[in-house]
């Protein structure tokens, strides 16, 4: 826990300083890039839990085959990579969300079925329907609305 004096939060005038959100010392700019980092690493950390559980053969909360697994997760380089770079999205979501407003920076992670849905198409040969892509494009319009508001 830090200890915040006085001088650092008052201006000169001795009022508080206003957030930055409010004050545009953060622009949106920088917050839709730290949300498409945290995006694409939550992807790759994601990717290689998976690849880690499908090797020890899955896990399963209560099976009598959970503490096992887990055992052998915890031997796999990818599963400890992965929950790293997952974590690196908690320290990215501290931060936003300590400094942004929720309403605004929340939704941003949505943009992530975009890239899911790009990725699964063109590299896992998944089929992407056309109705995937309108509702997919039906959130990328929500997200441009609410940045504007």
């Amino acid at each position: 826990m830090s200890v915040t004096r006085v001088s650092d939060t008052t201006s000169d005038e001795g009022r508080l300083p206003t957030p930055p959100s409010q004050a545009g010392a953060q622009p949106i700019k920088r917050v839709f890039l730290l949300v498409l980092t945290a995006i694409v690493l939550g992807l790759a950390g994601l990717y290689l839990v998976r690849a880690a559980l499908v090797d020890v053969g899955g896990f399963t909360l209560g099976s009598a085959s959970a503490l096992p697994h887990l055992a052998e997760l915890t031997l796999d380089w990818r599963f400890w990579a992965g929950g790293a770079l997952l974590f690196t999205i908690m320290l990215i979501s501290l931060e936003l969300y300590g400094s942004e407003e929720l309403s605004k920076v929340v939704p941003l992670y949505s943009l992530s079925y975009v890239l899911i849905a790009l990725i699964g198409q063109l590299f896992l040969d998944e089929r992407v329907t056309l109705q995937r892509w309108v509702g997919i494009g039906t959130i990328v319009t929500g997200v441009v609305v609410l940045l504007r508001s």
